[in-house]
């Protein structure tokens, strides 16, 4: 079956044919184009992952500044959890550490909208720009201290 007739009826068969063509070094095998879109689509894809992690963190560390009372052992672990995960991201994905400014960005709106969806406060409360420096988003010790055990 030709490259592209693969693709599009059974992507894993053509991903298959595709890496069996890369393993024998056979260029002539190789579905080009599709193997240029879906390579794209993979830094994308991490890029997207990075936005999401950062937008639940923003998230949560919104919610953690804005309603104090309601603080939990739940928001404390989130946010635990995205730091490290983000970290561990940014160390298997080097090169996006150039796009951090753009994906704190990105991922502060989407943050804010987690933040109004999980608690009753009004938008006029969040900020319009992220109010946190990039470089201290990540610490463990900024705003919720995430190195100590909760309570």
């Amino acid at each position: 079956m030709e490259h592209s007739g693969l693709y599009e009826q059974d992507f894993y068969a053509w991903t298959q044919s595709q890496a069996q063509a890369l393993n024998n070094q056979q260029p002539s095998l190789l579905d080009w184009q599709h193997l240029k879109e879906e390579i794209e689509a993979l830094g994308r894809q991490q890029y997207r992952e990075l936005v999401s992690r950062l937008a639940v963190l923003l998230g949560h560390l919104l919610k953690w500044e804005l309603q104090p009372e309601q603080r939990s052992r739940s928001w404390f672990l989130t946010i635990r959890e995205q730091r490290r995960a983000i970290r561990r991201h940014l160390l298997q994905n080097p090169s996006l550490k150039s796009r951090l400014p753009q994906a704190l960005e990105d991922g502060f709106e989407a943050g804010v909208d987690l933040a109004l969806r999980e608690t009753n406060l009004p938008i006029r409360v969040f900020p319009e720009v992220c109010p946190y420096p990039l470089a201290r988003v990540l610490q463990e010790n900024f705003l919720c201290d995430t190195s100590q055990d909760w309570g």
